[in-house]
């Protein structure tokens, strides 16, 4: 019999959704759990970003291939709302239009990263930015970080023991999936002073960049020495509530920027057409729409605040807490403790799809669904802490 082909082993290094065996429990539970778990939002889309509003933007040719830059009119206001926002000289030639963020991460990653370079992932760290590494055939190196940088530790003596000759770039996102931390002016100097000594690219995600609660948030291309050697990554996914549309942006220096498109181009060649429109739209109108939903966020936040009786530290921006659970498990897999805690009626994300340094922690949404529907996840999560920590099983 011949034998199969054989995959990349690298695929083999490839975490699986952990999200999806949690869901694949929910057919067999009385009612849905209120899903906690989930990186999303409650929050309809703007209206100046929808579909049905980008339909009737269609070209006559629409259904025909675009330029794989993306649209040139979206590119030019990404860049005029970035000036607003603290990121100003850019315009359309700084940036890339992308499979959403993760696209944007994955076309500077294969453009600037060579195999067996290692890549410093600041952890906690969002889940797929590791795949992503390890698929370019680099190797990600975990530091602890954000936890030490509440602690009062200077960033520089976080990250200097984890610098090699390998080290060639280094992920760091602000405010942080799942802990919620901002990364202040002081550690981002020290963060991008490093940076520049250890001549290292930066991955900047500003996936919620939108959502700063507490602090003051900094663009790290700003800084000095960084414009050149930063990929800052946006998303509307995050910014406008437009997950489904997958559209993100590459952004940095025109001296890199061709590279990346050529890499671009032969992952997806363009994006859709109408969902580009869809995020002009929203890119073009939806202040009013993020002070609104910014507003929501931070009162969600301090509901999780007053009420989960856990271990955290609290979220300045994004839309997470992240709980340390070491005492209430002792030991016991956190995936085993999810699974029994579905019964209790909610459901929230182990801590290990974050970096292999929180087996025993938790990360909890606080924008996925509305208040009062959190409000009940939260009693619901607070009662099964109460019967772990009593000894007693879960489920009734």
């Amino acid at each position: 019999m011949p034998k199969s082909p054989l995959m990349n082993p690298t695929t083999s290094l490839l975490r699986p959704s952990v999200f999806s065996t949690l869901a694949a429990q929910f057919k067999f539970l009385p009612a849905p759990p209120v899903p906690l778990h989930l990186g999303d939002t409650y929050r309809a889309p703007p209206e100046s970003g929808r579909l049905e509003r980008a339909v009737g933007r269609l070209p006559s040719n629409g259904y025909a291939y675009a330029h794989p830059n993306g649209l040139e009119e979206l590119r030019s206001a990404v860049a005029e709302r970035l000036a607003t926002k603290g990121l100003p000289g850019y315009s359309a030639d700084h940036i890339q239009v992308t499979q959403g963020g993760s696209g944007a991460i994955a076309t500077f990653v294969r453009t600037m990263i060579a195999p067996g370079d290692e890549v410093l992932l600041l952890a906690p760290y969002w889940p797929l930015v590791r795949g992503i590494v390890l698929s370019a055939g680099a190797v990600p190196v975990e530091v602890p970080f954000y936890q030490a940088l509440r602690q009062g530790v200077p960033a520089a003596d976080i990250l200097r023991p984890y610098l090699t000759e390998r080290t060639a770039a280094l992920y760091i996102t602000s405010p942080n999936n799942p802990c919620g931390t901002v990364v202040g002016p002081e550690a981002a100097r020290a963060v991008a002073e490093l940076c520049c000594q250890h001549n290292l690219w930066v991955i900047d995600d500003q996936a919620y960049h939108d959502y700063v609660f507490e602090g003051q948030h900094t663009f790290l291309a700003t800084l000095p020495g960084m414009a050149d050697r930063t990929a800052t990554i946006l998303t509307a996914s995050k910014s406008f509530a437009l997950a489904g549309l997958r559209i993100g942006f590459v952004c940095g220096s025109p001296a890199w920027m061709e590279a990346a498109r050529r890499v671009a181009t032969h992952l997806w060649y363009q994006v859709p057409v109408v969902c580009q429109l869809a995020v002009l739209g929203a890119v073009q109108d939806s202040e009013e729409w993020l002070d609104e939903t910014r507003d929501r966020y931070r009162v969600a936040a301090d509901l999780v605040h007053r009420k989960l009786q856990a271990k955290f530290d609290p979220s300045q921006g994004g839309g997470y807490v992240f709980a340390d659970l070491t005492e209430e498990l002792r030991g016991r897999p956190i995936i085993d403790y999810l699974m029994e805690m579905l019964h209790e009626g909610v459901c929230i994300s182990p801590g290990d799809a974050f970096g292999e340094a929180y087996n025993n922690w938790a990360r909890i949404c606080y924008t996925s669904v509305p208040l009062a529907e959190l409000e009940r996840g939260i009693d619901r999560l607070n009662r099964s802490l109460e019967r772990v920590r009593a000894g007693l099983p879960l489920g009734g």
